[in-house]
């Protein structure tokens, strides 16, 4: 499970920067809690339908925090704000 928050850029966009951020954090540090969200995100991206995320409103016209989760091998994506 990650939170991603979405301002200006779709969730695709912001996936990839939480991945940049911390692929950046865990080659100067160790945890183990942040390779494993490095690890979810990675399957995120490789998996997650995009253009039915950015259809669903994931779009970044509007500012938001969200949730990604998985749930029955399928990615979940809910609105927190």
């Amino acid at each position: 499970m990650i939170v991603l928050h979405i301002s200006g850029h779709c969730i695709e966009t912001s996936a990839k920067k939480r991945y940049e951020e911390l692929l950046s954090y865990l080659l100067k540090n160790e945890d183990e809690e942040k390779e494993k969200e490095l690890e979810f995100l990675l399957e995120f991206l490789k998996e997650a339908n995009f253009f039915e995320l950015r259809r669903e409103g994931f779009d970044g016209r509007e500012e938001m925090t969200v949730i990604v989760k998985k749930e029955e091998n399928k990615f979940v994506v809910e609105r927190l704000s």
